[in-house]
């Protein structure tokens, strides 16, 4: 097994500081259901950074877990969020990618995430249970798509501009 590679100072810190933009922007949007920029950093995360984004994205999933709980929900998040950094990584091949594109990977990822979400109700509980569990939550899935390709649509362009301009420094 390689070893894990060695970060500096300056890129740990950058992805501490990163992780916690996902969890602030998470908590700050809290209010409003369904709607969250953590599907759109973690695209540009991924675009920009690259490899980094494991160790950004599982900061903030720990920091999830240590502020909301640890419970089944939180651990669909370790399977469901990774989906779309490796969604980026295996279907966007062009740099920088068409903002419409970014968009509209990450409205379907919104749309799926309460399917993906229900798997670890099928494993625990049944088809029964996970099919009950997803429908119930088509109405937030709905939302969560819809506002992730509008929120994708209108900030891609302006944050992968700055973000590709911090990862310079």
């Amino acid at each position: 097994m390689k070893p894990l590679p060695k970060l500096t100072t300056n890129e740990l810190v950058r992805d501490a500081l990163l992780a916690s933009i996902l969890f602030v922007s998470q908590v700050s949007l809290a209010w409003i259901s369904n709607v969250e920029l953590v599907s759109l950093l973690l695209i540009l995360y991924t675009l920009v950074f690259k490899k980094h984004v494991w160790l950004i994205l599982y900061v903030f999933i720990v920091l999830e877990g240590l502020v909301y709980g640890f419970g089944l929900w939180w651990f669909s998040y370790l399977y469901v969020w990774p989906i779309l950094p490796a969604a980026v990584f295996l279907f966007i091949r062009v740099t920088p990618p068409k903002p419409f594109v970014i968009s509209i990977l990450s409205g379907i990822f919104g749309m799926l995430f309460g399917l993906f979400c229900a798997l670890s109700y099928l494993v625990l509980a049944g088809p029964g249970a996970a099919f009950v569990w997803w429908t119930a939550g088509i109405p937030f899935d709905i939302v969560h798509g819809i506002g992730n390709f509008v929120l994708s649509l209108i900030l891609f362009s302006p944050l992968y501009r700055l973000l590709t301009a911090l990862n310079r420094i």
